[in-house]
């Protein structure tokens, strides 16, 4: 389902994708922006990647006539996509025939920082994408955090290398997002900060690779978890009603 509630994008009208639950369809002003980037960033089992998947779900639904060619791609940088998943997800939503909707759902499955720059540019270059609605990210810097570990003899000179290559990756998505019109979801994960670290800040977790992403971002999302509850927060921008809760049941992310 796309949402008829629309907003001003450098190329006109954006839509807005409904994202299966009433509750993120609220906090998001109507759903997942196209065009537009969305990081949603937290610690492990918060619901990063549930989220991922019922997007994927409730994109994929689309045109009965678009069978032909995926309405998602899902970028795969840590090994987490499940389609039994997102089948169960679309049974329990009353769906008849969940393989038709994991046949619209182009899952890439990325080992390196390389071959998630491949990635985007056989999305850029591949016409088997014109019709796409959402690109997924999973686990965006787990590559590059990897791949530049930081180590203390050559801290400094890592640090610079992979916020160049992050910022290039984030950079691309968010053309991507632009010239194709799509929704560009991102999960990350987080950090947690050490006491002395912000003094002036109350802030336990920080988002992994720290604003990079940010800088590309239209809505950044902190998820977060105590006990069955979690939360859902916006950081970026300011909204004044910026959190919701929910629960995680068979048929996905609710209410």
């Amino acid at each position: 389902m796309i949402f008829s509630e629309d907003f001003d994008s450098p190329l006109g009208k954006a839509e807005k994708l409904d994202t299966g639950s009433n509750s993120f369809n609220s906090l998001l002003g109507g759903g997942l922006p196209t065009c537009a980037v969305t990081d949603v960033y937290g610690a492990a089992a918060t619901g990063k990647t549930q989220f991922a998947f019922q997007n994927a779900l409730t994109s994929s639904l689309g045109d009965p006539g678009n069978d032909k060619k995926p309405r998602v791609v899902f970028v795969d940088c840590a090994g987490s996509f499940r389609p039994e998943r997102i089948a169960e997800m679309a049974e329990e939503r009353g769906v008849r025939n969940p393989k038709e909707i994991l046949d619209r759902i182009f899952s890439i499955y990325v080992r390196s920082v390389a071959e998630q720059h491949e990635a985007t540019e056989r999305i850029l270059s591949s016409d088997i994408f014109d019709r796409c609605k959402l690109l997924i990210v999973d686990d965006i810097t787990a590559n590059f955090v990897a791949e530049y570990p930081g180590d203390v003899q050559h801290q400094e000179d890592t640090f610079i290398s992979r916020h160049f290559e992050l910022s290039t990756y984030a950079r691309k998505l968010a053309y991507i997002g632009l010239t194709r019109k799509l929704a560009v979801l991102l999960t990350n994960s987080v950090r947690s900060r050490l006491p002395n670290e912000d003094k002036k800040s109350s802030q336990l977790e920080v988002e992994t690779t720290g604003d990079i992403i940010s800088q590309f971002a239209l809505f950044r999302l902190h998820f977060t978890r105590r006990g069955n509850t979690r939360q859902g927060r916006i950081v970026q921008p300011f909204v004044e009603n910026d959190t919701t809760t929910f629960n995680i049941e068979r048929r996905g992310i609710m209410p």
